[in-house]
């Protein structure tokens, strides 16, 4: 007879996904009414790969506002090591 341990097993998945900090770095391209030369912004900081929520809200963010409209942006990454310097950005921990 089987026990409950066996009938309620419960299941490995064999899929899991890496999820890794990295210094992400961003530049944006926008225009805006107020320069005919339009800005660039650039910006650093930590996000998760590979996914990188921040850099989809960053640009989000300054598509939703009135007076920029993003015209193209680029990201790159630097793994995040034990000897990986990350003085001078934010950290949350949960």
């Amino acid at each position: 007879m089987l026990g409950l341990e066996t009938i309620f097993k419960k299941k490995e998945s064999k899929f899991k996904p890496e999820i890794d900090a990295v210094i992400t770095q961003l530049e944006i391209a926008m225009e805006s009414i107020h320069s005919p030369l339009g800005h660039f912004l650039s910006l650093v900081f930590i996000d998760e790969k590979p996914s990188f929520p921040k850099v989809n809200e960053w640009i989000v963010r300054l598509n939703n506002h009135a007076e920029f409209q993003v015209v193209g942006h680029s990201y790159s990454y630097k793994e995040i090591t034990n000897k990986t310097d990350i003085k001078g950005l934010e950290v949350t921990k949960h």
